[in-house]
């Protein structure tokens, strides 16, 4: 009886230790993961992580342990380890009011993210979708990554599935219109635009994609007052005053294109393929402008970036011989008067008498002239077309071509053809074989050594 009594002394106090333990940890630990959600509410990822650490040392299959510390992980910038923690919660199936299943795949699904592991993020929403099948923003987050995988068509349906459950979210209706611009579908992706901007009046992004349709259709005083409200969101900005500047350009309006993309080029250089097209296309203009110190200090910018950009080696090849030749660099930069000027005396040059004088545009002088046949007195002038370019561009066999056809209709005896650059193969050819004469930029800049400044 005796040893009974003891037996039960012992065991029973040992319980009531066990008891006692329980109850301290119950009261504990609440207590703690409170200290970590204020430190991490702080700021405070040091301490707030190593609270969690040693919660964890005490009970390693704590699933609150776990979740709080992949927390700390989060904001500390560290995705990968925050995985490892949100990921035990999920394997062993053990959720908590605290570490609910819900909380727990939201941020797998965010963490997969930052780490770029869409598919992964992407199952996670999946999974989402079935627990609360209502919630409109986990089938947008399903819908954004099948746009990002570029599964447009599923990306398609996914969004309409959140239109379904929330017809006023406007998010959805803008990323619709724009798979459908994407696609070309015009009307359709105008439609969803118009209808984000019915919802969100400050999805000035939709007014941009409006722009841009506008601009493909052809309607320019639309797309430019659209671009131009576009402009409230500083993301489109750049590129809004980009393509207002190449309209005023199409359009001939040089002067504001040039504005509006210099605008745009001051906004700086975070968009590298946005903002080496703005520098070509100003640079473009600065050359139609004759400003070509300022074009080439362009295409120098251009060619640091990208030396195969487009024609831009071409360019500055072309160009660079203006620095060293003061001649030729006033011929090409001269105004249209004195370009004319210029054309006028070269021909007085080459032994022809002028007799009409076209300006085609800013970079052609067209001529008719006479030449003499003869030293008689009385021989007969044969009339000669003289073509005289200043454009950096190559003169190709239809320019030749077209020459030829016009001499031909003009009863002419002989055509010159002379460039501030040089003649294609294809052109050469064609010439050698017919009354004309072709004169490149080398021969061009020794005549204008020997014609009145």
């Amino acid at each position: 009886m005796g040893s009974l009594i003891v037996f039960l002394a012992v065991f029973g106090g040992a319980g009531f230790v066990v008891f006692i333990s329980l109850l301290l940890k119950t009261m504990v630990t609440p207590k703690k993961f409170s200290v970590i959600e204020e430190e991490l509410k702080k700021g405070n990822t040091k301490p707030a992580l190593r609270h969690a650490k040693a919660l964890l040392a005490r009970n390693e299959k704590n699933p609150d342990a776990h979740w709080y510390l992949g927390e700390c992980y989060l904001a500390e910038g560290r995705p990968d380890l925050a995985v490892a923690e949100y990921r035990y919660i999920v394997n062993t199936g053990k959720f908590t009011p605290i570490a609910t299943e819900v909380k727990v795949r939201e941020r797998l699904a965010d963490a997969y993210y930052k780490l770029g592991q869409l598919d992964e993020s992407q199952k996670e929403w999946i999974l989402l979708t079935k627990i609360d099948p209502q919630n409109f923003h986990y089938h947008y987050q399903v819908a954004k990554l099948f746009e990002e995988r570029n599964y447009t068509d599923s990306a398609l349906r996914n969004y309409k599935k959140v239109i379904t459950i929330n017809p006023q979210h406007a998010d959805s209706y803008f990323r619709i219109g724009v798979i459908l611009y994407k696609k070309r579908v015009f009307p359709e992706a105008k439609k969803a635009f118009i209808t984000a901007l019915k919802y969100d009046q400050q999805n000035y992004k939709s007014y941009y994609y409006l722009g841009l349709i506008s601009k493909a259709l052809g309607d320019t005083a639309s797309a430019l007052t659209q671009f131009e409200k576009a402009m409230k969101d500083p993301e489109v900005k750049q590129r809004c005053l980009f393509e207002r500047g190449s309209i005023f350009a199409i359009k001939g309006n040089i002067e504001k294109a040039i504005q509006e993309l210099e605008r745009a080029e001051k906004l700086g250089e975070e968009d590298l393929p946005v903002i080496q097209a703005i520098r070509y296309l100003l640079a473009k203009c600065y050359e139609t402008n004759r400003n070509l110190e300022r074009a080439v200090a362009l295409w120098e910018k251009i060619y640091k970036k990208n030396p195969k950009y487009k024609d831009v080696a071409e360019k500055l090849a072309m160009y660079s011989e203006l620095r060293t030749d003061d001649r030729l660099k006033d011929f090409i930069t001269a105004n249209n008067a004195k370009f004319q000027k210029y054309c006028e005396e070269l021909v007085k040059f080459m032994g022809l008498e002028v007799q009409d004088v076209f300006l085609r545009n800013s970079d052609l002088v067209e001529i008719n002239a006479l030449e003499t046949q003869s030293k008689w007195r009385n021989a007969k002038k044969a009339p000669t077309i003289v073509k005289i370019f200043r454009s950096p561009d190559p003169i190709g066999y239809d320019v030749i071509r077209s020459l030829y056809d016009q001499m031909r209709r003009d009863n002419a005896m002989r055509g010159i053809c002379v460039t501030a650059s040089r003649f294609t193969k294809s052109a050469v050819e064609f010439a050698q074989i017919r009354p004309i004469d072709l004169i490149d930029k080398e021969e061009l800049t020794k005549l204008l050594h020997n014609i009145p400044a």
